[in-house]
């Protein structure tokens, strides 16, 4: 049971791409076809949860295209560092990190593009509190994100400690005189 939770978990930032590319399609569709009501629902149902990072990689220079094959191609190696977690670590805590930091920028910046902020005049002003998106799927993907940072710290966490012991138990024993 815990390796299939922890599966589900870290399975996370795969979701996040893979609604990434969702989203992508949402504007290959709404290009092609203007006019159905499908491609309008599907994508302004996107657009709240993941509107900076598409931005920024459009500035990137990539078309719509390109984002669409990069975000899949983002879903399957999160797919396959979530069934083979021992091995690519270091990887699986990239994947991971750019997808929280992806969803957390994105609905910052949506979050700030609000008439009247009365925090904002003040000099010195900072604001710490996490923006979370008013779309439920935004709300989940950000704690689902989360748990599997958290996760990939719990693991690197965790081999540490073991490298530790191990070093202890190898180190040459000095004789007591």
């Amino acid at each position: 049971m815990r390796v299939l939770v922890l599966t589900f978990v870290r399975l996370g930032p795969a979701l996040v791409y893979a609604i990434g590319a969702v989203f992508a399609a949402s504007m290959l569709l709404l290009a092609m076809y203007p006019s159905r009501p499908f491609a309008w629902e599907l994508y302004l149902t996107m657009l709240p949860v993941l509107r900076l990072p598409l931005m920024l990689l459009s500035v990137a220079g990539m078309g719509a295209w390109e984002l669409l094959a990069t975000l899949a191609s983002m879903t399957i190696f999160g797919v396959y560092l979530s069934f083979h977690p021992k091995r690519f670590l270091r990887a699986r805590f990239i994947h991971a990190h750019v997808a929280m930091l992806g969803l957390v920028l994105s609905n910052a910046a949506a979050s700030t593009a609000e008439a009247g902020r009365i925090g904002a005049s003040i000099p010195g002003y900072v604001d710490w509190s996490l923006p979370l998106p008013t779309a439920l799927l935004g709300t989940a993907l950000i704690i689902w994100a989360a748990l599997a940072c958290v996760s990939t710290h719990a693991e690197i966490i965790r081999r540490i400690g073991i490298r530790a012991i191990i070093d202890r138990l190898l180190a040459p024993r000095v004789p007591l005189n």
